[in-house]
């Protein structure tokens, strides 16, 4: 589709790089309301909004690969979408938990992450020296 060879990473690619923006966004515009230039200068709030964006920057880029090589093997675009739309759903629960103080949030969308990288990971072993 428009010489994309994995669409369906591309449009959740295409998502997950417009979240990082506003993830990156609010950090910044913390920075400024409390005049913090480097680290957190003990301030809760940007300290959380750092660390989501700092999972995030973790686990989407190797996440999105393993998808991405998935797709590019020939995965079922329903598999693909599964995998990806977890990512995105768990990176929204993850920052919703960590920036909002809700610890049931944050547990479940690292969980989700983990099992997106471990099936990731599995379908492309699979088919590198499964199928």
């Amino acid at each position: 589709m428009h010489g994309f060879p994995i669409p369906i990473t591309a449009l959740y690619a295409g998502v997950l790089g417009i979240l990082l923006v506003v993830i990156s966004a609010r950090v910044s515009v913390l920075r400024a309301k409390f005049k913090v230039m480097f680290g957190d200068g003990g301030k809760e709030p940007l300290m959380r909004a750092i660390r989501a964006q700092g999972n995030f920057t973790e686990y989407v880029p190797l996440a999105l690969l393993l998808i991405g090589m998935a797709e590019w093997a020939g995965t079922r675009p329903w598999v693909v979408h599964s995998l990806a739309g977890g990512l995105l759903a768990s990176r929204l629960i993850h920052y919703w938990g960590i920036t909002a103080r809700k610890d049931p949030g944050r547990g479940i969308g690292v969980t989700i992450s983990w099992i997106v990288l471990a099936v990731s990971g599995l379908i492309v072993l699979y088919q590198r020296w499964g199928a």
